[in-house]
């Protein structure tokens, strides 16, 4: 296994770590110089580079060079954003005494090893100086400079400005900011259009700028200019293509140094010396020398990429190499593992024998023992059989002194002289007596059962009759308690063969069970059929009670078991003796419950004769089987006092929508009856069909029951506070559990309601109403205070975050013109339609209403508290052009933006 683990090594890693913080690279420019690293990484298989990019935030790549320190590089490369910002973190990083490479633009620092860059001083003059051969001396020039404070556009404004002092006749009618893209350079012309149409030559700082100036002038219909750029970058729509369409006049070339930075990070870790200042020689590229630099430039990228491809037939000779080095070593151990093994087997082969040995010997041991055991079990037998003996006949004799207190105390109480007080004690110890009784009975009739003295005399029977006569007894109780007990067959005419007299024993013990553990208006149902393809005749009676949580359930049916859980407890003798009449019957019974979710229990007959012997079949000339049974004492387990019922109401007319979640088909359509009118209302049978409705139809309400099978009403609610696109909706709980416990549990998964069952009508109508009409309220808050609406502490803390972020994003991008709904749905990770259905739910408004409405108030504002010209307010809210800000300020307030300033100024003389 070492042998296999070392061949499954993988390569040494890298021995130098270079750290490379770009401030951008989204342009052609700063992608080739980032390509001229890993070319020439190629060269130096122990450097790996790790790459940031700050995408121009100064901030942001100060952070980046922290992380990239703390990643313990060996060697620093930089190409700034600007000169001031970095300079603290560079000088940190010089300071550990790691070496600093500054590339591109310079630092405002001196604690760098090297710097390398082009010369930016004799780019301006290179390019002065064409522009004056190209004009003859005179003409009217345009130059339009990069970033502000970036060391490139000073130095090549400079260069520029004194080789234009040569030239008298070269005038610089204006100096536009461009900032090194095209959207600021598009704003920029547009500020300066007039100058534009008198210049002759438009000098860009580089060529992204000057693409843009020369779209702007295209598009502006102005006569033909020179445009001249910086950077030269091979690539479509960059400089040198620019040149050869003749769209650009000329590019100055201006070296990445990628290729320089990786040769001399390699130099520096070798312990070379290495230049402190290192200039890269410009050329300026016109239509002259286009064509061939062209070629060149073709010719250098097909021998890199011949490079790579040999580099990755090299890798691949390599991972074939390691290949069969692994496979090598996994053969030698796996004849190692097979030479080991065999010495195994060896010493396994003799152990055996030896073990085979002493098992023998522990086997006869074993028979002795089993011989004395089956002696022992046959007298332990017979002991038991007395004990049971005697318990039977102990039976017999507790039945004499039962009727000897049964009979004088019925006569007690036909006495008229009796109080009240005494009535209800005699009365009380008579049910004693019957439950005593009917104990006694259930031990003799268990007893004969299991000794096999119980005769069944079965003949075929209608078990819809026999059921309908069984259940008259039970439906005063079912009155008592209105429980909704009833029997359904939905095949007429099933017919099983069973023991009458003994068999009713079994109904009426689990309808006892069924009634005493059914709470008010519960149900208990028993329905009947017959199988298909099948012989047997089934019974369910089901409930929705309490139910038996697992242990329970694992011991229903053994003898004396009694739940420590359930409110009510028996003697633990009736499920043990119905499981024996239905064996002697040739049965079987089941049963499913779960806690508080009710039980059913299960019950198979025979439909014919065939599994019967035929001295348990009743003949037609032979007397019943009757057994005594005392029904009376199975109702009084199954008694108990109710209150009555309220009265539903209706409530008032309102046209929103609701959803309605309750697995009651009934009570479900029941609601859906009596809410439709007044709402627009979806239903679901079941939780999960319950999420899936919500999640498409986003309703105002929700109405959910509690205790559903599978994902209860707890689950759902709580799935619907932590989506982004329903923890809006406002959910009332509906629940037969009226318990503190259920009501609290409730409560803390964010309920906003919890009503419990049985429910007044009127209520309910009003409560929807209620909190729907607070709902509405709110989003008029929302609305009415626009600024303070995240701060309101009637909305759930989901809801503040959701508003504050969409609050956020907007406000944070006013300034930008390409902003639209879909950059707000991307960092919401959301919908565009469940963005807008959120923001209308909440805001009672139009996604992009509320930013024209945002741009709208931060241009008031600016208008009232700054200098600012109406053109400048227009770009610094977003809006593409002055017109469309005056167009749309004026649709709001009524006013144009001038005329809202001359009135604000004015105020104060008023």
């Amino acid at each position: 296994m070492l042998l296999y683990v070392t061949a499954c090594r993988q390569e040494t890693a890298p021995k130098y770590r270079i750290g490379f913080s770009q401030c951008t690279g989204n342009d052609d420019w700063r992608r080739n110089m980032l390509t001229e690293m890993k070319r020439e990484l190629f060269y130096h298989p122990e450097m790996q580079l790790l790459y940031k990019d700050a995408e121009s935030d100064s901030k942001r790549q100060a952070a980046q060079i922290t992380e990239l320190l703390a990643k313990q590089i060996d060697i620093l490369v930089v190409s700034p954003n600007e000169a001031a910002p970095l300079a603290p973190v560079i000088a940190t990083a010089y300071g550990k005494g790691i070496p600093v490479i500054i590339l591109d633009r310079k630092a405002a620092t001196d604690s760098f090893t090297a710097y390398i860059g082009g010369d930016n001083y004799n780019i301006g003059k290179l390019a002065a100086d064409y522009i004056a051969a190209q004009l003859g001396g005179k003409g009217r020039i345009i130059e339009v400079t990069g970033l502000r404070g970036s060391s490139p556009t000073v130095e090549r404004h400079q260069g520029f400005h004194d080789a234009l002092e040569r030239f008298p006749g070269l005038r610089l009618i204006a100096t536009l900011e461009g900032s090194w893209v095209a959207d600021k350079t598009q704003a920029a012309a547009a500020k300066n259009d007039s100058a534009l149409r008198q210049a002759d030559v438009i000098f860009a700082q580089n060529d992204v700028m000057a693409y843009s100036m020369y779209r702007y002038c295209r598009d502006k219909g102005m006569a033909p200019k020179r445009f001249i750029g910086v950077d030269a970058s091979p690539y479509p729509d960059a400089g040198i293509d620019l040149v050869s369409r003749g769209i650009l006049s000329a590019s100055l070339l201006y070296p990445s140094g990628g290729k320089e930075a990786i040769s001399m990070a390699a130099d520096i870790l070798a312990g070379k010396k290495v230049p402190r200042n290192t200039l890269l020689q410009t050329v300026l590229i016109d239509s002259s020398n286009v064509k061939l630099m062209r070629l060149q430039i073709d010719k250098i990228q097909d021998q890199h990429q011949e490079i790579e491809q040999q580099q990755s037939l090299l890798q691949e000779q390599r991972s074939l190499y390691q290949d069969q080095q692994h496979l090598l070593r996994i053969v030698v151990t796996t004849l190692c593992i097979a030479f080991l093994l065999g010495i195994v087997l060896f010493f396994i082969l003799r152990t055996n024998r030896r073990i085979n040995h002493q098992l023998k010997q522990q086997r006869d041991e074993i028979l002795l023992q089993r011989d004395q055991l089956v002696e022992m079990t046959a007298k332990a037998q017979e002991a038991t059989e007395a004990k049971f003996t005697f318990f039977t006949n102990l039976s017999h004799e507790f039945r004499t002194p039962l009727t000897l207190i049964q009979a004088p105390l019925e006569n007690l109480m036909g006495s008229r002289q009796l109080s009240a007080p005494q009535k209800q004690q005699l009365e009380l110890m008579r049910r004693n007596v019957i439950h005593l009784m009917r104990l006694v009975n259930q031990l003799l009739e268990f007893r004969r059962i299991e000794s096999g003295k119980l005769q069944l005399k079965v003949a075929e029977n209608d078990l819809q009759s026999f059921m309908i006569d069984i259940m008259e007894a039970y439906k005063g109780v079912a009155a008592k308690k209105n429980i909704d007990f009833r029997l359904v067959s939905r095949q007429p005419g099933i017919k099983a063969w069973f023991d009458q007299h003994l068999f009713d024993r079994v109904l009426y013990n689990l309808l006892s069970n069924a009634f005493k553990f059914t709470a008010d208006y519960g149900k208990v149902h028993i329905y009947l059929e017959r199988p298909a393809h099948s012989q047997e005749a089934v019974i369910h009676i089901q409930d929705d009670g309490a139910g038996m949580d697992e242990n329970t359930l694992a011991h229903a049916f053994e003898l004396f078991y009694q739940s420590r859980n359930n409110e009510h407890k028996g003697t633990g003798i009736g499920l043990a003796l119905t499981r024996e009449i239905i064996s002697l019957h040739h049965g079987s019974i089941r049963v499913k419950s779960s806690k508080g979710a009710g039980t059913t229990f299960s019950i198979s007959l025979p439909g014919n004769s065939t599994p019967f012997a035929p001295e348990e079949i009743q003949q037609e000339d032979e007397s019943m089987n009757v057994i005594n049974h005392s029904l009376h004492s199975y109702i009084a387990d199954a008694e108990d006092s109710i209150p009555a019922p309220a009265v539903p109401t209706t409530g008032t007319t309102h046209t929103l929508s609701l959803l309605i979640i309750e697995d009651h088909p009934e009570l479900n359509h029941f609601l859906v009856d009596f809410l439709r009118e007044q709402y627009e209302v979806f239903h679901a049978g079941s939780g999960e069909d319950g999420l899936r409705m919500a999640f498409q139809h986003v309703p105002d309400l929700i109405l959910c029951d509690i205790m559903m099978p599978g994902m209860d009403g707890i689950q759902v609610l709580q799935t619907l506070k932590k989506d982004i696109r329903t923890s809006h909706i406002p959910v009332i709980l509906l629940s037969a559990n009226s318990s503190e416990e259920q009501r609290i549990k409730g409560m803390q998964h964010n309920a906003d309601a919890y009503i419990s069952k049985p429910f007044n009508l009127k209520y309910l109508s009003e409560s929807i109403s209620s909190m729907l009409n607070n709902r509405a309220l709110l989003k008029d808050h929302y609305i009415a205070e626009p600024e303070t609406r995240v701060h309101t502490t009637q909305s759930n803390k989901t809801d503040r975050k959701f508003v504050n972020d969409f609050n956020a994003i907007v406000e944070e991008n006013l300034g930008n013109d390409q902003f639209s709904v879909e950059d707000i749905c991307q960092q919401l990770s959301i919908s565009k339609m469940q963005l807008y259905r959120k923001i209308k739910q909440l805001l009672n408004c139009n996604v992009n209403d509320y930013i024209l409405d945002a741009r709208i108030r931060k241009g008031r504002y600016l208008l009232m508290n700054s200098k600012f010209s109406v053109s400048e307010i227009a770009y610094a809210c977003g809006f593409s052009s002055p017109a469309y800000f005056s167009t749309v300020f004026k649709a709001r307030t009524q006013q144009t933006p001038k005329a809202f300033r001359d009135q604000v100024n004015k105020k104060p003389d008023a």
